[in-house]
């Protein structure tokens, strides 16, 4: 061991009488490890934003959830309301449905002048316990529970809450607030965001020939828009990008490109079958975007790396 030291010792002194062969080794190695703490520090970088990025979706997926709860208050609210209506619910137990059918286009004709253009309370009666209806309402009729979620029906995709109207334990009907799940863009509209939903083509079928002929366009994955709705740019870019893109973004729950920050979520129907997919975004060019910001603090970082990595070099040389 004591014989290595002095071979070490006596090769660096024999270096240092060398001071060409000296400077270039010295020279070599604090480029090497001025590049490789660029390199750590740019990728430490790249994997902040990832996971700012993956927060993000989070917190719009969270987000997403928390816009569904509030919606079925407000559906659970109306419906209170409508309960507590003594003269329909005494219409609906005299199976008076002249005078029911009125009473609830009272309420939808209140409802549009409201500005709630596509909100729309129905009537199923139940003169008996036979399946008559379709197999949401047939449930709640089976179960006497009350339910919400998404359903794709005749006329468009809703938000649809069920609830039964019970008389001496007996269901006596079914009442039903709906409104179109587009409703949401323009909620997030609002927050300067972007909504899109994209249904699943297997579920096109259940809409009317009226409700889907020339409305829809396939984007990717079988996956189809209501064109008229949404961002032409938003759903363009994602064709632009192709299959490969998409199923990264789904894998990731997020995706980022020179246009646009999106975050992505399947969404399942009130009876739980995936019917399509909810995309949740932001266009970067806006500057008070987070993904601007993310974008600027990388720049900036290598920048500034790339700055020290020229400044030592000059002043070695």
């Amino acid at each position: 061991m004591f014989s290595f030291f002095k071979f070490l010792q006596n090769s660096i002194k024999n270096l240092k009488q060398n001071k060409g062969l000296w400077f270039t080794i010295l020279a070599v190695l604090s480029i090497t490890g001025i590049f490789l703490s660029l390199y750590l520090l740019t990728h430490m970088t790249q994997n902040a934003s990832k996971e700012v990025y993956t927060n993000i979706a989070s917190s719009y997926d969270k987000n997403l959830k928390n816009k569904f709860y509030e919606k079925e208050l407000e559906f659970k609210k109306i419906l209170l309301s409508v309960n507590s209506n003594t003269t329909l619910i005494n219409e609906v137990q005299t199976n008076d449905l002249i005078a029911v059918g009125n009473s609830i286009g009272s309420y939808n004709k209140s409802f549009k002048d409201s500005g709630f253009e596509t909100l729309q309370l129905s009537f199923y009666p139940v003169i008996n316990q036979v399946n008559q209806y379709r197999n949401s309402i047939n449930s709640v009729i089976t179960s006497k529970n009350k339910v919400f979620g998404l359903e794709v029906l005749f006329d468009g995709i809703y938000l649809v809450y069920i609830q039964p109207i019970i008389s001496e334990d007996r269901i006596v009907g079914v009442l039903e607030l709906k409104e179109e799940l587009h409703v949401f863009k323009d909620v997030y509209t609002k927050e300067d965001s972007i909504f899109m939903f994209l249904l699943e083509s297997r579920m096109l079928n259940k809409l009317s020939i009226n409700a889907r002929n020339g409305k829809y366009r396939e984007v990717v994955n079988d996956l189809y828009v209501e064109e008229a709705r949404y961002d032409g740019q938003f759903f363009a870019k994602i064709i632009e990008n192709g299959k490969e893109e998409f199923a990264n973004m789904m894998d990731l729950s997020y995706s980022v490109d020179d246009q646009f920050y999106r975050s992505v979520r399947e969404i399942s129907d009130i009876n739980g079958n995936v019917i399509g997919v909810v995309l949740i975004g932001q266009t970067v060019a806006n500057s008070g975007s987070f993904v601007n910001i993310v974008d600027k603090m990388t720049k900036t970082v290598t920048t500034v790396a790339l700055g020290l990595v020229i400044s030592i070099l000059l002043f070695m040389f």
